[in-house]
């Protein structure tokens, strides 16, 4: 099965315009197990306590997150852990941050990203 490492980028755009994103993963690569790494959690528990939209959809990036698994971080860049437990993992990398997919591609890492609402995969 396919581990796919969730970013914050790609957790908060489905939740701000909703998508069929679970499903279109499925179809593009077959059942997935997804890994929130704790430094992402702790992004999103970061922007979460703020106020505004936001802080609504960093907190229910986290209640949809609830039950994906865990991975511990290291003291790296939030951006490099991602790309550092991808490698290591042979898992795919779920982001809209452009740097981030960047870096991902640099390392040979599959992308799974939104266009237009819809999974696309680099």
């Amino acid at each position: 099965m396919q581990k796919v490492i969730f970013d914050s980028s790609f957790l908060m755009a489905v939740v701000e315009t909703p998508t069929t994103w679970f499903e279109d993963i499925v179809d593009n690569i077959g059942r997935f197990q997804p890994i929130l790494p704790d430094c992402v959690r702790v992004e999103l528990e970061m922007l979460a306590a703020g106020q505004g939209r936001k802080a609504r959809a960093a907190r229910v990036s986290l209640e949809l997150a609830a039950k994906f698994s865990r991975m511990p971080c290291g003291k790296a860049r939030v951006d490099d852990e991602i790309v550092s437990a991808a490698m290591s993992n042979e898992a795919a990398v779920a982001t809209t941050d452009g740097d981030l997919a960047k870096s991902a591609r640099a390392a040979h890492v599959r992308v799974i990203s939104l266009r237009r609402g819809r999974v696309t995969l680099a």
